[in-house]
């Protein structure tokens, strides 16, 4: 009996124990066409050889380093990389790990970079603290 709530409440989920390219399998040996990774997985398939020899790379280096206090070699080019495709006028990339914090970060650096900008000038009431527009 699992003690996890699933999204599905009521049913017994199979048990995934082994992921191959674009196929997950479960503890009974059956084979599914993987239709709901995330993104990554999604389009570079499970235990891809390249993916998993930079990991282990990167982990004989450093497994993480807090972006407050520390960058890296990899995360420097990585945010070179992400500004050369970049529109312009975007020169600065802001690391995270997921969707959710992608979220957190830009609601809590959009209004102060909106307030510093020349659009600010058009709506000057949503940048002052008394106002509930943030």
């Amino acid at each position: 009996m699992t003690k996890i709530l699933h999204r599905t409440i009521g049913t017994t989920l199979p048990t995934a124990v082994a992921g191959e390219g674009i196929y997950v399998v479960d503890s009974e040996g059956r084979s599914y066409l993987d239709g709901s990774g995330g993104a990554a997985v999604s389009c570079l398939g499970h235990n891809h050889p390249e993916v998993l020899d930079a990991m282990k790379v990167q982990m004989g280096r450093i497994s993480y380093a807090h972006t407050s206090f520390f960058t890296t070699d990899v995360a420097e080019r990585l945010a070179e990389q992400l500004i050369e495709l970049a529109p312009e006028g975007l020169d600065y990339v802001y690391l995270v790990s997921g969707g959710s914090e992608a979220v957190e970060a830009a609601l809590k650096i959009g209004p102060p970079v909106f307030c510093r900008s020349g659009a600010a000038a058009a709506a000057p009431h949503h940048c002052t603290s008394a106002e509930l527009s943030w």
